[in-house]
């Protein structure tokens, strides 16, 4: 699983960058908050991505993102029954991660049928099915609460939550592990890996 690209910058545009890394180019598509924060070209640069595989035909394809929380609500558009990663990427060139993630925290998904390739049926299964997963989930924890201001704080959230999954846990028991140490005076300065140790140990 290949985690960010660190390289130089070769070439950009608003759906897509090359970047030059051991010798090797990498063209990935991108997210247009992921364009514009790129630097000037043959500049050093680093970009998280997302690995996909598709099946009849196969393909490889990467996509990036602005930081990890871009990502892993990328992730969670994906996992929905018939959603694929190029309307997924048209959701987030279109309007922030954190906008979507709090229309449909509200439930309100009329603002994405504007949206290319999104239409009402697509936007009302968005709305029903990423309720859970991108706000409130059946265990309380609510992701979009605990990272208040920052990306930052959300992608290292959504980071330690896919290390519990990764670790064999499913999404609920991850959410209810980190619900319970999210209380915690000094949580969120905490390096990742020494939260997830005493996630672990609190276990």
């Amino acid at each position: 699983m290949i985690e960010y690209i660190k390289g130089k910058l070769v070439n950009k545009k608003p759906t897509s960058a090359v970047f030059e890394s051991g010798g090797i180019g990498f063209f990935v598509q991108i997210t247009l908050s992921a364009y514009e924060k790129l630097p000037l070209l043959n500049e050093e640069a680093k970009i998280v991505v997302h690995f996909h595989v598709k099946e009849n035909p196969m393909s490889i394809m990467l996509y990036g993102f602005v930081d990890e929380g871009e990502r892993e609500v990328f992730r969670q558009i994906i996992s929905v029954s018939g959603i694929g990663p190029k309307t997924a990427m048209s959701i987030l060139s279109a309007i922030s991660y954190r906008e979507l993630t709090e229309l449909i925290t509200k439930g309100n998904f009329i603002p994405l049928t504007k949206i290319s390739g999104v239409g009402k049926k697509t936007a009302e299964r968005l709305a029903v099915e990423l309720k859970d997963k991108l706000a409130k989930t059946e265990s309380g924890f609510d992701v979009s609460r605990l990272s208040i201001d920052t990306s930052t704080d959300i992608g290292k959230i959504s980071g330690i939550i896919s290390a519990l999954i990764n670790l064999g846990y499913n999404r609920l028991e991850a959410d209810r592990m980190v619900k319970k140490f999210a209380s915690l005076p000094d949580f969120m300065q905490m390096p990742v890996e020494e939260i997830i140790k005493e996630i672990l140990r609190g276990e």
